[in-house]
């Protein structure tokens, strides 16, 4: 185990003064349970707060998003689906100590190891190194908050009930155009109210450029 402590602290970039901490964040239940070990449940359990307090300060402190807003973007980022990426990325799964299931398979799995680290990493030194550790990790900064809160928040829904809220206005999406490869096509949608083009917007996805571009004509409409 001492090889892996010195590689897992490699990629993390951050060495232990207690390496039993960071040894019982890598003890999955089911391998702790047979040998009569510590798990890293208890840690991970710390982690998720650290993690959530951490999220919910960066947002304080560089945005003006309302309350809901802040709570879906929130939620993205401290889940299991976002944190995971960070493991799998670095190859942590590869360390976890478990037994017989492949922990590779499992995006839980990687995301309470993710919880779990921080929460040993918080007790080893203190809450300024997991916010870095965080930071950096997550890659936070101000376009991928702003990214998210796209991603969140339904501005289709929005300018449906703008749309209703008015007197016999109608509302369309056009698909204007579909480029690139198969695998990696990027649509181009416009909206349309009351037959006039509002705004026309491009992304990967066509639920994703219809959802910017009706942001985007609500801000012409709003003012």
């Amino acid at each position: 185990m001492e090889t892996n402590i010195k590689a897992i602290e490699n990629i993390i970039e951050y060495k232990f003064k207690n390496e039993n901490l960071l040894k019982t964040a890598f003890t999955h239940s089911s391998f702790a349970n047979i040998h009569n070990l510590q798990s890293n449940e208890r840690l991970e359990f710390l982690g998720d707060s650290v993690l959530n307090f951490c999220t919910t300060k960066y947002l304080y402190q560089n945005f003006e998003f309302t309350e809901g807003d802040s709570s879906k973007i929130r939620a993205f980022v401290v889940s299991s689906e976002y944190v995971s990426e960070y493991i799998k990325n670095n190859k942590l799964i590869d360390y976890l100590s478990c037994h017989n299931f492949n922990p590779k398979n499992s995006t839980n799995v990687m995301g309470d190891l993710y919880e779990a680290i921080i929460g040993a990493m918080f007790l080893d030194s203190n809450f300024d190194t997991c916010e870095k550790f965080i930071e950096k990790s997550l890659k936070f900064s101000k376009e991928l908050f702003n990214q998210i809160h796209l991603q969140t928040k339904d501005y289709k829904t929005e300018l449906q009930e703008y749309v209703q809220g008015q007197e016999k206005m109608t509302l369309e999406y056009i698909l204007i155009d579909k480029t690139g490869p198969a695998h990696l096509p990027e649509f181009t949608m416009a909206v349309e109210i009351d037959g006039k083009q509002y705004a026309k917007a491009t992304a990967k996805s066509k639920k994703e450029a219809e959802n910017l571009v009706a942001q985007k004509a609500l801000e012409i409409l709003k003012k």
